[in-house]
């Protein structure tokens, strides 16, 4: 990767890392991550239309649809991600739902055909990542067994990097049919802030469809999420999303982007020990060690 794309994935890991730590404190919930969504709407909006009016008169029917389905896997990524954490800690859910995505980019780079743009050594340093993740729920090295991992919270957290996945793959699709558009002259960042701020909408239409189930109102009504925070959130995650996907126009192949992204595994683990209290113990510096070690091989290759 060009030196431009690895500064665009570490500002977009470091400003990730903050609005998880933010939906963290705040008591995540369906409702609090779709007021977020629908801050990052209203606000991102009247910013980019002055500059990208005539691409969102120019986008085309399939590009709409392929909005209308990056903001459903968004929004089972944010329902993954909020029950994760409301049954575990930051520093050893945020490795899981971050890596195992990799594997799933890699196979849909398998079956998309792109697969010869990704070295070796970038797969053996995406393997590293992954396996690196799944010592961090541990809190010693004797608990490496199935039944350690077979758990509600890690089920959320399987289904929010699954759904990742999704995205990721559906974002590089849509975001270059956008970028081909005939007669448009645009620069990458415009179109990937227009795509953010549009796909920000969709996940809030999916989730605003979420909070018409009963049980959803009731917990808005009775715990309404803090606007400060979620306001705080829903621009992290309008500026993190912009900043992948302008660094996905920039790279070889969408998975270097994902992997290294993962660099916001590390600063997580350290904020939630740092600011949360959560426990350090020899397995989690271990598989943070192997996650560094698996970057590193990403970058170079």
């Amino acid at each position: 990767m060009s030196g431009f794309t690895l500064l665009l994935v570490l500002l977009s890991a470091i400003t990730h890392a903050g609005w998880n730590l933010a939906g963290k404190k705040a008591g995540p919930s369906i409702g609090y991550f779709w007021l977020a969504s629908l801050w990052g709407l209203l606000l991102g909006l009247p910013l980019v239309l002055p500059f990208t009016w005539p691409l969102l008169l120019a986008l085309t029917p399939p590009i709409w649809a392929w909005l209308l389905l990056s903001g459903l896997f968004q929004a089972l990524y944010i329902w993954g991600l909020a029950e994760a954490y409301r049954r575990g800690e930051l520093s050893t859910l945020y490795p899981l739902i971050r890596s195992s995505p990799l594997i799933l980019l890699l196979l849909g780079s398998l079956l998309l055909g792109s697969a010869e743009r990704i070295t070796g050594g970038a797969v053996l340093g995406i393997v590293l990542i992954v396996g690196g993740c799944f010592f961090l729920p541990m809190q010693r090295f004797a608990d490496l067994r199935l039944s350690h991992y077979l758990n509600a919270a890690t089920c959320f957290a399987l289904l929010a990097a699954t759904a990742t996945a999704g995205y990721s793959l559906i974002d590089d699709l849509a975001t270059r049919a956008m970028r081909e558009l005939p007669g448009l002259q645009l620069h990458d960042a415009w179109v990937a802030l227009l795509y953010v701020v549009l796909q920000a909408g969709s996940a809030a239409l999916w989730l605003g469809l979420a909070m018409l189930l009963p049980g959803l109102r009731r917990q808005w009504r009775n715990a309404p999420p803090p606007l400060g925070s979620s306001l705080f959130t829903g621009v992290m995650m309008l500026l993190t999303y912009a900043l992948v996907v302008w660094a996905m126009a920039t790279a070889r192949d969408v998975s270097y982007v994902v992997a290294f992204r993962q660099i916001s595994i590390p600063i997580t683990v350290a904020l939630g020990i740092g600011l949360l209290g959560e426990r350090l113990n020899p397995p989690k510096v271990l598989g943070v060690a192997i996650v560094v070690v698996g970057l590193l091989l990403v970058v170079l290759n």
